[in-house]
């Protein structure tokens, strides 16, 4: 059996049993690609109104979530692997969870400076895996905090990418901040890894079949996808773009900034286009001035336009029972037009070309085929991924950047009575993506959030300004 969407997100209205599951295969990917310099983490951040509520101690935070741990079972699960990867990991309970070691209160009354670069070290910092793969990180009474009434708590949830993606991260955040409290139910069995290995050696003939039936199918599915392009029916995206400075190897040091706009005013420059653009779009042209931008005045223009990888949910497109339903968007970024308005009507059109082709029948049936891949030929993609250098090479596969967005957070959410203000991601930088954005959205309020190797971008308030300045120039331009 493997894990679904209940691997994050408990079921609403009931408290969620520990169980043993088999990790998905798009799921187990996030498991074997990650290393130290390619974290798969999921790291989402809350921002609450906490004026006259008490001040936060260890022992207070500590209640709180152990009053909702029951809410999902990735509180009380950990990955354990098959001997010899014989077959996928499994969520099993862990029978030695102590939440003390998920409970983090940082020192209260820092400033927002201090938290940002708290914020770049935890997204760095791979999850321990020998436990449950979450934590909380509390700040209390953050001082400088752009647009907060007041000095506010910062909550963040880091969690391993194995578990969910930012939807399902958005679902659970609706349980944990709800309302609804409900404690741990008893764990089921324990983990046997001598049972686990005869078994997953019983299935290893049956594995490989499929596999090799999986192979077949894709490969059919590959040639139909070759044979639609040529025809004009799809359009694929460009193999290699011009590596940048972003396209390196990263270093320890990071960096987190972001940029808030009025949703408000981003929908009014949507309608302002004569054609039907999506608040999605604006924001790639406002990254794609901002970068060409950046790089520019570093006297590094790239000989040909950039590239993003931006990730689409498969909700509702395509069936599966993994927790994490992407698929990865290669979206020309039209670096090499100056134009706004045009800039926008390009990037528009390359959003819904990729789009085209990410949903088409044939595309999908060769996605597939990840749903038969051995854990011993995932583990090998990971340890190949984890080879590739990055040094002094002049193009990149696919993309320079990653731009994902979240949906915007539910209403009346709180923490502990205290309204929530704002919420926002971070995404770890990673070897050759030395760059990465998040978007998202509260009430009026959008909020850019960018990830960089301090190496790479050693003046991030630049950066910010020229994300400002892209979109006020695109807004001026309709």
């Amino acid at each position: 059996m493997s894990a679904g969407m209940d691997s994050v997100a408990g079921t609403a209205g009931a408290e969620t049993r520990a169980v043993t599951e088999q990790l998905a295969p798009r799921d187990a990917v996030f498991y074997y690609d990650e290393t130290d310099r390619h974290p798969s983490s999921i790291v989402a951040v809350y921002v609450f109104d906490s004026r006259g509520a008490e001040l936060l101690d260890t022992a207070a935070a500590a209640r709180w979530a152990h009053d909702r741990i029951g809410l999902a079972p990735l509180f009380r699960r950990r990955l354990r692997r098959v001997p010899f990867d014989l077959d996928l990991p499994y969520w099993v309970p862990d029978p030695a969870f102590d939440i003390a070691d998920h409970v983090l209160v940082e020192p209260a009354g820092v400033d927002w400076g201090t938290v940002r670069r708290r914020l770049g070290e935890i997204a760095a910092v791979r999850v321990d895996l020998d436990r449950p793969p979450w934590e909380f990180h509390f700040f209390d009474r953050v001082h400088g905090v752009p647009g907060a009434p007041g000095p506010p708590t910062v909550l963040v949830l880091k969690l391993h990418h194995s578990a969910g993606d930012g939807v399902a991260t958005r679902e659970l955040e609706a349980e944990l901040f709800g309302g609804r409290t409900a404690e741990a139910a008893a764990g089921g069995a324990p983990w046997r890894a001598p049972v686990v290995a005869v078994r997953a050696a019983l299935l290893f003939p049956y594995r490989l079949a499929c596999f090799a039936i999986g192979l077949r199918r894709a490969a059919a599915a590959r040639t139909e996808v070759r044979t639609r392009a040529a025809a004009g029916l799809l359009d694929e995206p460009l193999p290699t773009r011009p590596a940048t400075r972003f396209n390196r190897a990263t270093g320890p040091g990071r960096t987190v900034d972001q940029v808030t706009l009025a949703l408000s005013e981003v929908k009014a420059a949507c309608a302002r286009f004569p054609e039907r653009t999506t608040v999605n779009d604006v924001m790639l042209t406002v990254v794609s001035g901002a970068l060409a931008g950046y790089l520019g005045e570093k006297g590094e223009t790239p000989p040909a336009s950039l590239a993003a990888m931006v990730p689409i949910s498969m909700r509702g497109i395509a069936e599966g029972d993994s927790a994490n339903r992407l698929s990865q968007m290669a979206v020309d970024l039209h670096t090499d037009v100056t134009d706004p308005p045009a800039r926008l009507a390009a990037i528009r059109e390359s959003v819904r070309r990729e789009r085209r082709r990410n949903i088409d029948p044939a595309v999908l049936r060769y996605a597939a085929r990840v749903e038969n891949s051995p854990a011993w030929l995932l583990r090998l993609a990971g340890w190949a991924r984890a080879q590739r250098s990055f040094a002094g090479v002049d193009t990149v596969p696919l993309s320079n950047t990653t731009i994902s967005n979240v949906p915007p957070t539910g209403e009346g959410l709180a923490f502990r009575g205290a309204p929530l203000l704002r919420a926002f991601g971070v995404l770890p930088v990673l070897d050759g993506d030395g760059l990465r954005h998040l978007v998202s959205s509260q009430g009026d309020e959008l909020v850019i959030t960018f990830q960089a190797d301090s190496a790479m971008m050693p003046d991030p308030e630049r950066y910010r300004e020229l994300l400002m300045r892209s979109f006020r120039d695109l807004v001026d331009a309709l």
